[in-house]
């Protein structure tokens, strides 16, 4: 079954790496949505796919996803209705 999670990470985000390593993951693991910073200066991620690789994913976020980061404060919600998104797109690279 499919599923989306939308996570905003808070806190030391510039500098960190965070969007590109978010991006390289979510790919990696076959996920389709976006990563950008917003207006807030959070780092907005949605993505969408299969719950075996967003279960993955949501680990390699709660592990901490930029080694350069010096929090991992973040925010999560899980949906069981979908976008249809048909790529992982970032505001960077």
């Amino acid at each position: 079954m499919n599923k989306r999670a939308s996570i905003k990470f808070f806190g030391d985000v510039y500098g960190t790496g965070y969007r590109f390593f978010i991006k390289q993951k979510a790919i990696e693991l076959g996920l389709k949505g976006y990563c950008r910073l917003n207006n807030a200066e959070q780092i907005e991620v949605e993505v969408e796919g299969s719950e075996k690789a967003l279960n993955e994913f949501l680990l390699f976020v709660q592990k901490g996803v930029s080694p350069q980061a010096d929090s991992n404060s973040f925010s999560l919600e899980m949906y069981d209705d979908l976008k249809g998104y048909i790529r992982m797109e970032s505001d960077i690279v």
